[in-house]
């Protein structure tokens, strides 16, 4: 009986080892998986996920890139450590490393003249380094809610934004460059927005200034040429540089107010894309396509690799628009892509800015009317491409806010088309604000009478009658 007392528990003691052995081994072996592969996101939105265009972009690098966190072993960022280990499963030319700022406090200092923050990061490949500051990546924004003319902090989650783009720069073989013609009255892109030249530069683009006469032609180098709101026009011989640049395969972007008569080289160049502006200022009438006036427009996407990442989830908001429509004369060479565009009901007043009512009038052009469009112009062998947007408002922060930042999205998207990286497309920041519940004061008096008196009273009779069930 004593033996096999003894064998019964040498019996139990290999059985628990191997068991043992077992949990160490399966843990191993998960520990080496990829993090993408054991560890997921539950989060709202996916907002430690990686979109299409990330994982796209990170496994096309095909030269060794390093990510250094700047943060000490006890102090990093545990979720944004993860999230940049998920970069890490994607290709083996990526790794991830801890650079401790106390210990190395000069490494970041090549790459960046800011004051050092802990878990920021620093992103080196062959070619060149960038710096990606930690209140970058998390960004925190206080703006005028209109609703309630309270101002509301807000904060996003822009990880995923910053390190592809800095993944993007740091292994691109040549940076784009698009030129903005100036010498016609333009004013700055900064005249309407704060954050667009920066949020250009954040797509890897170089925006520069370019004046045709001083030039003499647009550059071997651009990506595109940028237009933005010229006051006067462009001069013939102007005309003619950029006429060779579009014969070339040119990529033009073009923002305008309202386009005067005497804007005839500008109306050509349009015209050569098969596209002009609608006489008037756009009018909607129809209540769910506008923002409290009826020239502020909430028009509807239509479906382009531009608009496909913002439509369905994402709304735009243009002030004081012109329509765009396709020439009576297109050429069969032109194809004209409308982006956005109202409701039926709307039209656009003759009237313009100076109109003294939103009713519709004899002479006023019936909607559906386009606020933007692109075309594709075929020239021999070439391919030349433009966006034109009739409106340059909407570029303004007050505007881009309401809409969660769609309007530069969008903006962005259509300079990113022309560039021909549809991969960088729209990547956005994720909110990580909490939803809260809110009901009025009826319902929750009602919830407290449930809950502190209904409930309760039911239970207690309950009881009772259990009780004198059971002493009967």
């Amino acid at each position: 009986m004593k033996h096999k007392t003894i064998k019964m528990g040498l019996y139990s003691i290999v059985m628990s080892v191997i068991a043992l052995a077992a949990v160490i081994g399966i843990n191993l072996f998960v520990n080496s998986l990829p993090t993408d592969k054991t560890k997921y996101d539950t989060t709202p939105e996916d907002i430690y996920s990686l979109s299409e265009q990330s994982i796209k972009i990170a496994q096309n690098i095909d030269e060794p890139v390093t990510i250094y966190l700047l943060a000490a072993e006890t102090e990093k960022d545990p979720s944004l450590y993860e999230f940049l280990q998920r970069y890490a499963a994607q290709n083996d030319n990526i790794t991830i490393e801890l650079k401790d700022p106390v210990l190395y406090p000069n490494f970041a200092k090549d790459y960046t003249e800011e004051d050092i923050e802990s878990n920021s990061l620093v992103i080196t490949g062959e070619k060149r380094g960038r710096y990606v500051a930690y209140s970058e990546i998390y960004v925190s924004e206080t703006s005028l809610n209109y609703s309630t003319y309270q101002y509301e902090t807000s904060t996003s989650f822009d990880g995923e934004n910053c390190i592809t783009s800095a993944l993007d720069y740091v292994t691109a073989e040549e940076l784009l460059v698009v030129y903005q013609l100036t010498g016609h009255g333009e004013q700055s892109l900064s005249d309407y927005s704060s954050q667009i030249e920066s949020s250009i530069s954040g797509e890897n683009i170089e925006l520069t200034e370019l004046n045709l006469l001083k030039e003499g032609t647009v550059p071997e180098d651009a990506s595109a040429v940028l237009l933005f709101a010229p006051e006067t026009d462009i001069s013939d011989e102007e005309f003619e540089m950029l006429q060779q640049y579009e014969e070339q395969g040119g990529k033009f972007l073009v923002l305008t107010d309202f386009i005067n008569e005497e804007q005839t080289n500008l109306k050509k160049l349009l015209s050569d894309f098969g596209m002009e502006p609608v006489d008037g200022i756009v009018i909607e009438a129809d209540r769910y396509y506008y923002y409290q006036y009826q020239s502020y427009l909430l028009p509807e996407f239509v479906s382009h690799e531009i608009t496909d990442p913002l439509s369905g989830n994402y709304q735009m908001l243009l002030a004081n628009a012109q329509g765009v429509q396709e020439t009576e004369d297109i050429s069969d060479s032109v194809a004209v892509f409308p982006l956005i565009q109202t409701s039926d009901k709307a039209y656009s007043k003759i009237d313009g800015t100076s109109i003294t009512t939103y009713e519709k009038e004899e002479g006023d052009i019936d909607g559906p009317l386009s606020l933007a469009a692109a075309a594709i112009s075929t020239i021999g062998e070439n391919t030349a491409e433009m966006v034109y947007i009739p409106s340059v408002a909407f570029l303004a922060d007050e505007l881009n806010t309401l809409v969660s930042g769609a309007n530069h999205d969008f903006f962005l998207n259509s300079l990113e088309w022309l560039c021909e990286r549809e991969e960088t497309i729209s990547i956005r920041a994720k909110s990580l604000d909490v939803e809260t519940l809110s009901i009025d004061e009826g319902t929750a008096l009602n919830l407290e009478i449930l809950l502190m008196g209904v409930i309760p009273v039911a239970l207690l009779i309950f009881g009772g009658i259990v009780i004198y069930r059971r002493r009967r």
